[in-house]
């Protein structure tokens, strides 16, 4: 597998400052969601360095190089939003309160960044709103397009904006959810948010939030695909810069704690986003100091982890691993999990059957293949969802053994 090429930044993705300093580093690790056609013993995967910096200006924590995205989402991008009850589910719920308070339904423009197999967008079609999908991956991009959403197989950035506005297209909704993070030219983005969104439009966006990230001891949400960490009063500056302001925001559960951003065109924040970046500066959240605390709580993890495998291996239980997700790239790096110790990970996603995860020799197996081999204990690599995967397991396959579920705190239940 080709090494991909990468750009080192010298300077802050958001507040263009040189001068950022080193957060942690986890050392040299697969790219996630490139799943291998091959174990890693016989095809090596490439691997790059994953290390975080910390800029001072406006508390931004961010990986210290770019990745080409067109490597990172081309064609073979294996992540399908459907797949998951759970986050379905999600997308349904976000999707009613939004034709509910703002009115959506025919006439109406709803336009996505990172629209993948159209999980969100296909609830505004069906209301008779006009719906337009920006997404670099063919493959969830045809999916899209069999619930009738027109979807441009590119990035979303200040060009495709450009062409939208010539073309006399704008938004009454603007959707972009765990995109931001992607997003190497993220002033670019965000400036294209403000040409397509109408005067009185309404752009929500989530994120994952750094600071439930630091406390959940989240450190398998770092990879190569997720380029920033954001605060509150980061995202306010982002957005100022473009004209836009947090009309509104949320914190939700969703993905081991997100904020959903109401964004409008305006230069004063909401009060619950004012309150937020207050309580982010009366704590300190925006320093180096308090991002580092990431690089300790990972390292504890991964020791207390390990221990907890090699305890159910030495007592004769059998450990396999369900979930493919792009951060157990990370958890399975950086801890050194390997086929030695959880023979095969399954997943639900079958356009994930039949490769390996990346960097390793672990083959990625159905859930009936998985239930063949007859675990004793199942490490649950998507935490995030591990209660649905626990429900699926239990109820519709039948498995009586144990779980881990690896973070915060590994335990077994």
């Amino acid at each position: 597998m080709s090494a991909p090429a990468f750009t080192l930044r010298t300077a802050c993705r958001v507040c263009g400052q040189d001068g950022m300093r080193e957060v942690a580093s986890f050392g040299s690790t697969p790219i996630s969601d490139k799943l291998a056609a091959k174990p890693h013993s016989v095809d090596p995967a490439p691997k790059l360095p994953l290390e975080l910096v910390h800029c001072d200006t406006c508390g931004l924590t961010q990986l210290s190089l770019d990745v080409d995205p067109e490597y990172l989402f081309a064609d073979d991008y294996p992540y399908y939003s459907s797949v998951s009850p759970h986050l379905s589910a999600h997308f349904q719920s976000s999707a009613d309160h939004l034709i509910d308070t703002l009115g959506i339904g025919p006439g109406a423009t709803v336009i996505e960044a990172a629209s993948n197999d159209g999980c969100l967008l296909r609830h505004f079609a069906t209301v008779g709103a006009r719906t337009i999908g920006f997404d670099p991956a063919d493959g969830p991009a045809k999916v899209a397009a069999t619930y009738g959403i027109d979807t441009r197989v590119e990035f979303f950035g200040r060009g495709a904006a450009r062409d939208l506005a010539a073309d006399g297209v704008k938004a009454d909704l603007f959707l972009a959810n765990n995109v931001l993070a992607h997003v190497p030219d993220l002033r670019g983005f965000v400036t294209g948010i403000a040409t397509i969104l109408k005067p009185g439009g309404m752009a929500v966006i989530e994120v994952p939030y750094f600071v439930n990230l630091v406390e959940g001891r989240e450190f398998d949400t770092i990879y190569h695909q997720h380029l920033c960490y954001f605060l509150v009063g980061t995202l306010s500056r982002l957005f100022r810069d473009a004209g836009l302001c947090l009309a509104d925001v949320w914190r939700l559960p969703i993905h081991g704690g997100s904020l959903r951003l109401f964004i409008r065109h305006g230069d004063t924040d909401g009060p619950a986003a004012q309150a937020l970046i207050a309580a982010e500066r009366e704590q300190g959240r925006d320093t180096l100091a308090y991002a580092q605390r990431i690089g300790v709580e990972a390292r504890a993890v991964r020791d207390q982890l390990l221990a907890l495998i090699d305890g159910e291996i030495a007592a004769g239980r059998r450990v396999r691993a369900y979930a493919a997700a792009g951060k157990a790239t990370t958890q399975l790096s950086f801890c050194g999990l390997d086929k030695d110790r959880l023979g095969v990970v399954a997943d639900l996603n079958a356009h994930k059957h039949g490769h390996y995860m990346p960097g390793t020799d672990l083959a990625i197996v159905s859930r009936d293949t998985l239930m063949q081999d007859a675990p004793d204990t199942i490490l649950i690599l998507a935490w995030n969802f591990a209660d649905e995967i626990m429900r699926q397991l239990r109820g519709e396959a039948g498995f009586t053994g144990r779980f881990i579920i690896p973070l915060p705190d590994p335990v077994l239940v």
